[in-house]
């Protein structure tokens, strides 16, 4: 299941997030009872699919079948507020210039000097709005060209609407036809693109796929540690909540995820399972953590 505040996946039985610290609703809380995926529900109990991860599990002839089902959107991605508040500045300037009409000519040469001036202002904006339109688009692996043009003629427009719009999650597109090691080297490709373009989420869903896939591609190893070394600091909902990954000197990647921006304290991770206790040096420098019951007891420089 995830967490009701950060979004995050985390065990169906969890009382609080691993990752937040968020307490768990008990209301309308999966459990299963004689391998049956039940809901208590206002004091009654129903049958109903449940959802653990990315697994669907549905009751059918007494036997439990799956079936893949992905989120639409990416339950973490931030909208771009500013992209909307631009916007919304160039169209409410846009109707104050028509309805005032500031500018006075003397002649029409002087009018003419100043359309061509406006004209040149215009289209240097028009340009910068579909390039930052795009680029937005990009993230949320949306249509580009279609975007694009809505930018060039109606900007201020598609600031306001793109800058509000969720990101897509990238589909995985398994092709059944093929082996699981050569949807693993597709997926690897793809996700070498991500990184190339500095989408690192993406980059880590696809790579993490290829490797459930296939445990042997080296390439995905390599390429799951490197993303999760460029992704930089990110903060969870408004909880002051932070995640980031470090490398240790035998090569193990820890998870650090922290409140209001603290240390000690912090939770540590190693591939989302809580890290044994014990003592990490990182690699890139001399800091060494002391680690108890998966949490940071001790940083030493």
């Amino acid at each position: 299941m995830f967490c009701k505040s950060c979004g995050n996946k985390i065990d169906i039985d969890s009382q609080f997030c691993s990752y937040c610290g968020t307490k768990q609703s008990d209301t309308n809380k999966p459990i299963l009872i004689n391998n049956e995926a039940i809901v208590k529900e206002d004091a009654k109990i129903v049958n109903r699919p449940i959802s653990i991860g990315q697994q669907t599990y549905t009751k059918s002839n007494h036997e439990i079948s799956r079936t893949y089902v992905e989120p639409m959107f990416d339950p973490s991605y931030k909208k771009d507020n500013q992209a909307t508040i631009i916007g919304s500045i160039f169209l409410v300037s846009s109707f104050i210039l028509v309805i005032i009409q500031p500018f006075k000519f003397d002649n029409y040469d002087s009018y003419n000097h100043f359309r061509w001036i406006y004209s040149i202002i215009a289209l240097v904006i028009r340009l910068y709005v579909t390039i930052w339109v795009v680029d937005i688009a990009k993230i949320q692996n949306r249509e580009t060209i279609n975007w694009g043009l809505f930018a060039f003629f109606l900007p201020s427009i598609a600031l306001i609407i793109i800058g509000q719009q969720k990101k897509i999650l990238a589909k995985f597109d398994i092709d059944n036809s093929l082996s699981n090691e050569d949807n693993s080297l597709i997926l690897t490709e793809k996700a070498q693109a991500y990184i190339n373009d500095k989408k690192y989420d993406d980059c880590l869903r696809f790579v993490e796929k290829a490797i459930e896939l296939d445990r042997n591609n080296k390439k995905a190893s390599d390429l799951l540690i490197k993303a999760r070394l460029e992704i930089p600091v990110k903060e969870i909902s408004n909880a002051h909540t932070q995640v980031v990954f470090r490398e240790t000197k035998d090569n193990q990647i820890l998870k650090i995820v922290s409140n209001n921006y603290q240390t000690i304290g912090a939770s540590v991770f190693i591939n989302d399972v809580k890290a044994p206790d014990g003592e990490y040096y990182y690699l890139k420098d001399s800091r060494k953590l002391i680690v108890k019951e998966g949490k940071i007891e001790q940083m030493t420089n």
